[in-house]
């Protein structure tokens, strides 16, 4: 599904050479809240730094930035923010049965991802609707059918691990932990997340084993 929303910060990629993808999107719905990681990239180092800038002042009152993640010769930035879950997309995902996967954005486009056990002019219906509330301009929306055991495999693995490990896994992933040699060192972790080595050491391996036992056991028939 593609969508342009002229209310939010990703309408701001039409004109930045930015792209971004939201790696990981969790609401809050008590705290009419969505908290999310965004991977942002571009060309040119200049860019990047011009459009975090106008998020961090443009949009303050839309999006709470908690911290962002960035060496300074790095054209990619990792972005922690939460945002209101009221007349947001996410919201209007979860009205319409829509589970969120993924979600691009660039040219002020929004790429979104989302599967759904709903007949296709059931959902369509649903989701303009809903669209429509939060003023949402659909671009253009597409359907493909999945294997089922696409989906659970997907979910299984999501589902078992806390939104702490979830959010700690990624950023050790992508800010280097796991490569040999690693570019970033459990200290540096421990530091960002505020606690001890060994507390973060055990958030890692947690979410590792959750990961593994997921794989291993649902496909323990295929080794």
């Amino acid at each position: 599904m593609r969508v342009k929303h002229d209310a939010c910060w990703t309408q701001e990629t039409s004109g930045y050479d930015v792209t971004a993808n939201v790696k990981y999107l969790f609401p809050l719905v008590a705290k009419n809240s969505v908290f999310e990681i965004v991977e942002l990239y571009s060309n040119t180092k200049t860019q990047l730094t011009d459009f975090i800038d106008v998020l961090s002042r443009k949009y303050r009152n839309n999006i709470k930035i908690i911290r962002v993640d960035r060496n300074k010769s790095s054209k990619t930035a990792l972005l922690y923010y939460f945002k209101n879950f009221e007349n947001s997309i996410t919201k209007a995902m979860m009205n319409s049965n829509a589970i969120v996967a993924n979600l691009t954005v660039s040219d002020g486009i929004e790429d979104w991802q989302v599967y759904t056990f709903n007949k296709r002019d059931q959902l369509e219906t649903q989701i303009s609707e809903e669209l429509k509330k939060i003023n949402v301009e659909v671009e253009n929306l597409d359907f493909d059918r999945v294997e089922m055991d696409e989906v659970k495999s997907e979910m299984m693995i999501l589902s078992s691990l806390t939104p702490t490990e979830r959010q700690i896994l990624y950023t050790a992933y992508k800010m280097g932990f796991f490569d040999y040699p690693k570019k970033t060192k459990l200290e540096e972790l421990a530091k960002m997340y505020g606690v001890t080595k060994v507390a973060l050491d055990r958030h890692i391996r947690n979410a590792i084993r959750k990961v593994l036992m997921q794989v291993f056991v649902d496909n323990s028939n295929k080794f």
